[in-house]
């Protein structure tokens, strides 16, 4: 699943350039479930929480 949100900013030269955005469900180091959003065209560009507090999102440009 690609995902792709919009950042609020009056400067237009301070927006990152489209990346690509994925998502996945992988387990931490004791099973438990986690969610991850990482933009894989950049080193270490990454969140992770736990899946049962994850919020469903919108995909929006």
């Amino acid at each position: 699943m690609t995902l792709n949100w919009t950042c609020s900013t009056d400067d237009s030269d301070a927006l990152a350039p489209d990346g690509e955005v994925m998502f996945a469900v992988d387990e931490d180091d004791d099973g438990g479930k986690l969610a991850i959003i990482a933009d894989i065209t950049q080193d270490d560009a990454w969140i992770s929480v736990p899946l049962g507090v994850a919020q469903p999102l919108s995909q929006r440009r």
